[in-house]
Protein backbone atom coordinates (compact mmCIF):
# COMPACT_ATOMS: atom_id res chain seq x y z
CA UNK A 1 0.00 0.00 0.00
CA UNK A 2 1.72 3.72 -1.11
CA UNK A 3 -0.11 6.80 -0.64
CA UNK A 4 1.66 8.65 -3.32
CA UNK A 5 2.46 6.89 -6.39
CA UNK A 6 6.23 7.99 -6.41
CA UNK A 7 6.93 6.14 -3.20
CA UNK A 8 5.94 2.73 -5.44
CA UNK A 9 7.94 3.98 -8.36
CA UNK A 10 10.99 3.65 -5.91
CA UNK A 11 10.45 -0.21 -5.56
CA UNK A 12 9.79 -0.01 -9.51
CA UNK A 13 13.56 1.15 -9.84
CA UNK A 14 14.75 -1.06 -6.72
CA UNK A 15 13.44 -4.20 -8.44
CA UNK A 16 14.25 -3.31 -12.33
CA UNK A 17 18.25 -3.16 -11.64
CA UNK A 18 18.17 -5.95 -8.44
CA UNK A 19 16.77 -7.31 -11.27
CA UNK A 20 18.88 -7.09 -14.04
CA UNK A 21 22.21 -7.53 -11.70
CA UNK A 22 20.59 -10.95 -10.76
CA UNK A 23 19.27 -12.18 -14.34
CA UNK A 24 22.34 -14.21 -15.89
CA UNK A 25 23.22 -16.11 -12.88
CA UNK A 26 19.48 -16.00 -12.23
CA UNK A 27 18.76 -17.68 -15.48
CA UNK A 28 21.68 -20.36 -15.28
CA UNK A 29 20.85 -20.88 -11.61
CA UNK A 30 17.04 -21.59 -12.88
CA UNK A 31 18.51 -24.04 -15.89
CA UNK A 32 20.37 -25.96 -14.20
CA UNK A 33 18.24 -26.14 -11.00
CA UNK A 34 15.63 -27.57 -13.39
CA UNK A 35 17.81 -30.38 -14.71
CA UNK A 36 19.15 -31.45 -10.96
CA UNK A 37 15.30 -32.06 -10.06
CA UNK A 38 16.08 -35.14 -11.51
CA UNK A 39 19.55 -35.78 -10.99
CA UNK A 40 19.94 -39.49 -9.33
CA UNK A 41 17.96 -40.13 -12.21
CA UNK A 42 20.10 -38.91 -14.66
CA UNK A 43 23.10 -39.76 -13.09
CA UNK A 44 22.39 -43.08 -12.57
CA UNK A 45 21.04 -43.95 -16.07
CA UNK A 46 24.48 -42.78 -17.56
CA UNK A 47 26.40 -44.67 -15.10
CA UNK A 48 24.23 -47.91 -14.54
CA UNK A 49 27.67 -49.76 -14.15
CA UNK A 50 28.22 -47.44 -11.12
CA UNK A 51 25.46 -47.60 -8.91
CA UNK A 52 24.32 -51.21 -10.11
CA UNK A 53 25.69 -54.89 -9.36
CA UNK A 54 24.69 -58.34 -10.78
CA UNK A 55 23.97 -59.80 -7.33
CA UNK A 56 20.66 -59.21 -5.36
CA UNK A 57 19.62 -60.07 -1.84
CA UNK A 58 21.09 -59.00 1.84
CA UNK A 59 24.12 -61.15 1.64
CA UNK A 60 26.97 -58.18 2.14
CA UNK A 61 30.29 -58.39 3.53
CA UNK A 62 30.83 -56.50 6.77
CA UNK A 63 30.98 -52.89 6.73
CA UNK A 64 34.37 -52.93 8.07
CA UNK A 65 35.94 -55.04 5.56
CA UNK A 66 34.42 -52.63 2.78
CA UNK A 67 35.38 -49.74 4.44
CA UNK A 68 38.79 -51.39 5.05
CA UNK A 69 38.82 -52.66 0.95
CA UNK A 70 38.10 -48.99 0.23
CA UNK A 71 40.56 -47.41 2.31
CA UNK A 72 43.18 -49.28 0.78
CA UNK A 73 42.19 -48.74 -2.51
CA UNK A 74 42.00 -44.99 -2.11
CA UNK A 75 45.36 -44.98 0.00
CA UNK A 76 47.34 -46.52 -3.18
CA UNK A 77 45.96 -42.98 -5.03
CA UNK A 78 47.26 -40.97 -2.20
CA UNK A 79 43.41 -40.59 -1.01
CA UNK A 80 41.85 -41.05 2.35
CA UNK A 81 38.09 -42.19 3.39
CA UNK A 82 37.00 -41.00 6.69
CA UNK A 83 33.20 -41.44 6.34
CA UNK A 84 31.69 -45.24 6.13
CA UNK A 85 29.00 -45.76 3.95
CA UNK A 86 26.17 -47.82 5.01
CA UNK A 87 23.18 -46.83 2.83
CA UNK A 88 22.69 -50.84 1.79
CA UNK A 89 20.15 -52.06 -0.91
CA UNK A 90 19.61 -55.14 -3.27
CA UNK A 91 21.55 -55.19 -6.23
CA UNK A 92 23.34 -51.66 -5.40
CA UNK A 93 27.16 -50.69 -5.08
CA UNK A 94 28.30 -48.57 -1.72
CA UNK A 95 29.80 -45.09 -2.86
CA UNK A 96 32.80 -43.92 -0.50
CA UNK A 97 33.85 -40.19 -0.85
CA UNK A 98 37.37 -40.23 -1.38
CA UNK A 99 39.86 -36.96 0.05
CA UNK A 100 43.09 -35.72 -1.33
CA UNK A 101 43.54 -38.24 -4.54
CA UNK A 102 44.33 -36.51 -7.75
CA UNK A 103 43.02 -39.33 -9.64
CA UNK A 104 39.36 -40.05 -8.48
CA UNK A 105 36.85 -38.57 -5.58
CA UNK A 106 34.10 -40.98 -5.68
CA UNK A 107 35.11 -44.89 -5.61
CA UNK A 108 31.99 -47.52 -6.08
CA UNK A 109 32.38 -51.12 -4.11
CA UNK A 110 30.28 -54.13 -4.40
CA UNK A 111 29.04 -54.97 -1.33
CA UNK A 112 28.95 -58.40 -2.08
CA UNK A 113 32.22 -59.21 -3.69
CA UNK A 114 34.56 -56.31 -2.31
CA UNK A 115 35.24 -55.85 -5.74
CA UNK A 116 35.69 -52.32 -7.10
CA UNK A 117 32.71 -51.36 -9.43
CA UNK A 118 34.48 -48.21 -10.45
CA UNK A 119 35.78 -44.93 -9.61
CA UNK A 120 35.15 -41.16 -11.09
CA UNK A 121 36.00 -37.62 -10.41
CA UNK A 122 32.90 -36.38 -9.77
CA UNK A 123 31.67 -34.17 -12.34
CA UNK A 124 34.78 -33.41 -14.24
CA UNK A 125 33.57 -33.96 -18.22
CA UNK A 126 37.28 -34.01 -19.41
CA UNK A 127 37.11 -37.48 -17.88
CA UNK A 128 33.92 -38.62 -19.14
CA UNK A 129 30.97 -37.41 -20.67
CA UNK A 130 29.18 -39.74 -17.83
CA UNK A 131 30.44 -37.17 -15.33
CA UNK A 132 27.60 -34.64 -17.01
CA UNK A 133 25.06 -34.68 -14.14
CA UNK A 134 27.91 -34.08 -11.83
CA UNK A 135 29.15 -31.21 -13.63
CA UNK A 136 25.92 -29.45 -13.50
CA UNK A 137 25.06 -29.96 -10.24
CA UNK A 138 28.49 -28.28 -9.36
CA UNK A 139 27.83 -25.71 -12.21
CA UNK A 140 24.83 -24.74 -10.23
CA UNK A 141 26.40 -23.58 -6.96
CA UNK A 142 30.09 -23.05 -7.61
CA UNK A 143 29.59 -21.99 -11.35
CA UNK A 144 32.95 -24.02 -11.78
CA UNK A 145 34.97 -21.25 -10.39
CA UNK A 146 37.84 -22.40 -8.19
CA UNK A 147 38.16 -22.31 -4.39
CA UNK A 148 34.54 -20.54 -2.83
CA UNK A 149 34.45 -17.59 -5.05
CA UNK A 150 31.45 -19.59 -7.18
CA UNK A 151 30.02 -20.27 -3.84
CA UNK A 152 30.15 -16.73 -2.39
CA UNK A 153 28.98 -14.99 -5.81
CA UNK A 154 26.47 -17.12 -5.66
CA UNK A 155 25.04 -16.74 -2.42
CA UNK A 156 25.65 -12.52 -2.25
CA UNK A 157 23.16 -13.04 -5.55
CA UNK A 158 20.58 -15.60 -3.41
CA UNK A 159 20.88 -12.65 -1.03
CA UNK A 160 20.04 -10.05 -3.70
CA UNK A 161 17.45 -12.31 -4.65
CA UNK A 162 15.42 -12.85 -1.55
CA UNK A 163 15.78 -9.03 -0.61
CA UNK A 164 14.26 -8.31 -4.11
CA UNK A 165 11.46 -11.14 -3.22
CA UNK A 166 9.91 -8.60 -1.19
CA UNK A 167 10.36 -5.07 -3.21
CA UNK A 168 8.89 -7.20 -6.28
CA UNK A 169 5.93 -7.61 -4.18
CA UNK A 170 5.84 -4.54 -3.26
CA UNK A 171 5.61 -3.39 -6.82
CA UNK A 172 2.55 -5.05 -7.55
CA UNK A 173 0.26 -3.49 -4.63
CA UNK A 174 -1.90 -1.42 -6.18
CA UNK A 175 -1.84 2.64 -5.40
CA UNK A 176 -4.22 4.17 -2.89
CA UNK A 177 -4.68 7.49 -1.19
CA UNK A 178 -6.92 6.42 1.07
CA UNK A 179 -6.96 3.06 2.44
CA UNK A 180 -9.95 0.99 2.50
CA UNK A 181 -9.34 -3.40 2.55
CA UNK A 182 -12.10 -4.00 0.33
CA UNK A 183 -10.42 -1.64 -2.81
CA UNK A 184 -7.41 -2.81 -1.77
CA UNK A 185 -8.21 -6.61 -2.67
CA UNK A 186 -10.12 -5.68 -5.65
CA UNK A 187 -7.69 -3.44 -7.34
CA UNK A 188 -4.98 -5.91 -6.16
CA UNK A 189 -6.35 -9.20 -7.88
CA UNK A 190 -5.62 -7.30 -11.15
CA UNK A 191 -1.79 -8.30 -10.40
CA UNK A 192 -2.35 -11.74 -10.31
CA UNK A 193 -4.69 -12.20 -13.77
CA UNK A 194 -3.06 -12.08 -17.61
CA UNK A 195 -4.65 -11.53 -20.74
CA UNK A 196 -3.51 -14.58 -22.53
CA UNK A 197 -4.58 -13.15 -25.95
CA UNK A 198 -1.94 -10.30 -25.38
CA UNK A 199 1.52 -10.31 -27.44
CA UNK A 200 4.64 -9.28 -27.64
CA UNK A 201 5.65 -7.13 -24.80
CA UNK A 202 2.45 -6.41 -22.71
CA UNK A 203 2.49 -10.61 -22.97
CA UNK A 204 5.63 -10.87 -20.94
CA UNK A 205 4.78 -7.90 -18.64
CA UNK A 206 1.68 -9.26 -17.67
CA UNK A 207 3.10 -13.07 -17.34
CA UNK A 208 6.17 -11.94 -15.18
CA UNK A 209 4.32 -10.30 -12.61
CA UNK A 210 1.14 -12.46 -12.64
CA UNK A 211 3.42 -15.42 -12.18
CA UNK A 212 5.59 -13.92 -9.61
CA UNK A 213 2.65 -13.48 -7.31
CA UNK A 214 1.50 -16.80 -8.15
CA UNK A 215 4.77 -18.43 -7.11
CA UNK A 216 6.04 -15.79 -5.11
CA UNK A 217 6.15 -18.00 -1.78
CA UNK A 218 7.82 -20.62 -3.11
CA UNK A 219 10.47 -18.13 -4.78
CA UNK A 220 11.05 -17.00 -1.37
CA UNK A 221 12.07 -20.03 -0.12
CA UNK A 222 14.33 -21.08 -2.58
CA UNK A 223 15.88 -17.43 -2.49
CA UNK A 224 16.52 -18.06 1.13
CA UNK A 225 17.57 -21.57 0.79
CA UNK A 226 20.10 -20.75 -1.48
CA UNK A 227 21.60 -18.38 0.92
CA UNK A 228 21.98 -21.09 3.20
CA UNK A 229 23.65 -23.15 0.89
CA UNK A 230 26.05 -20.60 0.11
CA UNK A 231 26.04 -17.95 2.46
CA UNK A 232 26.05 -19.26 5.81
CA UNK A 233 27.61 -16.44 7.57
CA UNK A 234 24.78 -14.29 6.85
CA UNK A 235 21.95 -17.25 6.97
CA UNK A 236 22.61 -18.46 10.18
CA UNK A 237 23.09 -15.35 12.47
CA UNK A 238 19.74 -14.06 11.12
CA UNK A 239 17.92 -17.56 11.49
CA UNK A 240 19.78 -17.76 14.83
CA UNK A 241 18.71 -14.43 15.70
CA UNK A 242 14.93 -15.35 15.59
CA UNK A 243 14.76 -19.01 16.22
CA UNK A 244 17.35 -20.08 18.67
CA UNK A 245 20.93 -21.25 18.40
CA UNK A 246 21.44 -24.86 18.14
CA UNK A 247 24.32 -26.19 20.38
CA UNK A 248 27.61 -26.96 18.49
CA UNK A 249 28.92 -30.51 17.78
CA UNK A 250 30.38 -31.68 20.68
CA UNK A 251 33.77 -32.89 21.64
CA UNK A 252 35.50 -35.03 23.43
CA UNK A 253 38.31 -33.27 25.42
CA UNK A 254 40.58 -35.95 25.62
CA UNK A 255 43.40 -37.63 22.30
CA UNK A 256 42.59 -41.08 23.58
CA UNK A 257 43.05 -43.28 20.51
CA UNK A 258 40.08 -44.04 18.61
CA UNK A 259 38.37 -47.69 18.78
CA UNK A 260 38.13 -49.16 15.16
CA UNK A 261 35.33 -48.64 13.00
CA UNK A 262 33.65 -52.16 13.13
CA UNK A 263 33.68 -51.58 17.33
CA UNK A 264 32.38 -48.00 17.07
CA UNK A 265 29.66 -48.95 14.53
CA UNK A 266 28.14 -51.44 17.03
CA UNK A 267 28.78 -48.94 20.36
CA UNK A 268 26.80 -46.04 17.56
CA UNK A 269 24.20 -48.65 17.11
CA UNK A 270 23.66 -49.49 20.27
CA UNK A 271 23.57 -45.81 21.62
CA UNK A 272 20.96 -44.86 18.90
CA UNK A 273 18.09 -47.46 20.14
CA UNK A 274 18.58 -46.21 23.51
CA UNK A 275 18.29 -42.80 22.59
CA UNK A 276 15.01 -43.84 20.45
CA UNK A 277 13.60 -45.40 23.20
CA UNK A 278 14.16 -42.89 25.80
CA UNK A 279 12.73 -39.68 23.03
CA UNK A 280 9.91 -42.15 21.66
CA UNK A 281 11.47 -42.25 18.32
CA UNK A 282 11.53 -45.10 15.52
CA UNK A 283 14.56 -45.84 14.26
CA UNK A 284 15.44 -46.81 10.91
CA UNK A 285 18.04 -46.95 8.20
CA UNK A 286 21.64 -46.47 8.58
CA UNK A 287 23.23 -43.63 6.28
CA UNK A 288 26.80 -43.42 7.70
CA UNK A 289 29.56 -43.57 10.10
CA UNK A 290 32.56 -41.01 10.42
CA UNK A 291 35.24 -40.35 12.34
CA UNK A 292 35.89 -36.90 13.05
CA UNK A 293 39.67 -36.53 14.07
CA UNK A 294 39.37 -32.83 15.40
CA UNK A 295 36.95 -33.64 18.03
CA UNK A 296 37.68 -37.43 18.60
CA UNK A 297 34.37 -38.33 17.82
CA UNK A 298 32.38 -40.38 15.82
CA UNK A 299 29.30 -39.13 13.60
CA UNK A 300 26.48 -41.64 13.25
CA UNK A 301 23.63 -40.81 10.93
CA UNK A 302 20.91 -42.30 10.39
CA UNK A 303 17.15 -42.42 8.95
CA UNK A 304 14.32 -41.95 12.51
CA UNK A 305 10.96 -40.59 12.16
CA UNK A 306 12.35 -37.31 13.19
CA UNK A 307 13.05 -36.85 9.71
CA UNK A 308 11.84 -34.53 6.96
CA UNK A 309 10.67 -37.82 4.68
CA UNK A 310 11.28 -41.47 4.56
CA UNK A 311 13.83 -41.25 1.64
CA UNK A 312 16.05 -38.49 3.74
CA UNK A 313 18.38 -39.75 6.86
CA UNK A 314 19.64 -36.65 8.76
CA UNK A 315 19.11 -37.64 12.26
CA UNK A 316 22.59 -37.88 13.88
CA UNK A 317 24.25 -39.17 17.01
CA UNK A 318 27.90 -38.50 18.54
CA UNK A 319 29.76 -40.69 20.52
CA UNK A 320 32.89 -40.91 21.77
CA UNK A 321 36.11 -42.37 19.65
CA UNK A 322 37.37 -43.98 22.45
CA UNK A 323 35.32 -45.05 24.92
CA UNK A 324 32.00 -45.17 22.51
CA UNK A 325 29.65 -43.39 25.01
CA UNK A 326 26.94 -40.94 23.64
CA UNK A 327 27.71 -37.27 23.50
CA UNK A 328 25.01 -35.50 21.64
CA UNK A 329 21.56 -36.07 19.61
CA UNK A 330 19.92 -33.66 17.05
CA UNK A 331 17.26 -34.74 15.37
CA UNK A 332 16.01 -33.14 12.25
CA UNK A 333 12.99 -31.69 13.86
CA UNK A 334 10.87 -31.10 16.93
CA UNK A 335 13.93 -30.34 18.86
CA UNK A 336 15.54 -26.64 17.79
CA UNK A 337 13.62 -24.36 15.81
CA UNK A 338 16.13 -23.14 13.84
CA UNK A 339 17.41 -26.67 12.76
CA UNK A 340 13.83 -27.91 11.77
CA UNK A 341 13.48 -24.78 9.57
CA UNK A 342 16.92 -25.75 8.10
CA UNK A 343 16.26 -29.04 7.38
CA UNK A 344 12.86 -28.15 5.61
CA UNK A 345 14.69 -25.45 3.45
CA UNK A 346 17.09 -28.12 2.40
CA UNK A 347 14.67 -30.55 1.57
CA UNK A 348 12.51 -28.49 -0.43
CA UNK A 349 15.10 -26.85 -2.02
CA UNK A 350 16.45 -30.48 -2.96
CA UNK A 351 13.23 -31.83 -4.30
CA UNK A 352 13.66 -34.13 -1.61
CA UNK A 353 10.03 -34.39 -0.15
CA UNK A 354 6.15 -34.91 -1.25
CA UNK A 355 7.77 -37.16 -4.10
CA UNK A 356 7.35 -36.87 -8.04
CA UNK A 357 4.78 -34.25 -8.12
CA UNK A 358 7.05 -31.76 -5.88
CA UNK A 359 9.81 -32.74 -8.10
CA UNK A 360 8.10 -32.04 -11.03
CA UNK A 361 6.86 -29.00 -9.70
CA UNK A 362 11.18 -27.55 -8.63
CA UNK A 363 11.73 -28.57 -12.26
CA UNK A 364 9.28 -26.43 -13.15
CA UNK A 365 10.00 -23.70 -11.26
CA UNK A 366 13.60 -23.67 -12.09
CA UNK A 367 12.09 -22.96 -15.69
CA UNK A 368 10.10 -20.22 -14.54
CA UNK A 369 12.99 -18.85 -12.79
CA UNK A 370 14.82 -18.70 -15.62
CA UNK A 371 12.09 -17.31 -17.60
CA UNK A 372 11.51 -14.34 -14.90
CA UNK A 373 15.44 -13.08 -15.74
CA UNK A 374 15.02 -13.52 -19.19
CA UNK A 375 11.35 -11.29 -19.29
CA UNK A 376 13.05 -8.81 -16.89
CA UNK A 377 15.82 -8.42 -19.25
CA UNK A 378 13.01 -7.61 -22.30
CA UNK A 379 10.51 -5.60 -20.37
CA UNK A 380 13.85 -3.51 -19.37
CA UNK A 381 15.27 -3.24 -22.90
CA UNK A 382 11.53 -2.80 -24.31
CA UNK A 383 11.08 0.60 -22.00
CA UNK A 384 14.78 1.72 -22.53
CA UNK A 385 14.16 1.42 -26.19
CA UNK A 386 10.82 3.49 -25.86
CA UNK A 387 12.74 6.26 -23.97
CA UNK A 388 15.57 6.96 -26.77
Amino acid sequence: MFSQARHKQTFVILHRYLGLTTAMFLFLAGLTGSFLAYYHETDEWLNPHLFTTPETGTDYLPEAQLFAIASEYSQQSGGDISMMPLEFSPGRTLRFYVNGSDQFNRLFLNPYTGDIAGTRMWGDLTEDVRNFAGFIYKLHYTLWLPGVWGIWILGIIALIWTIDCFIALATTLPVIKVFNLKLFFKRWKQSYKIRWRSKGYTFHFLLHRAAGLWVWALLLIFAWSSVAFNLRDVYQPVTYSVLGTPPTAPRTGHDLPPMDSGSALQAARTEAISVGQTHGVDIGWERSLRYIEASNTYQYRFHSSRDVDADIARSVIYIDAHHGTLLATFWPTGQYASTTVTQWLYALHMGEVFSWPYQLLVCLLGLLVAYFSYSGVLIWWKKRSKRR
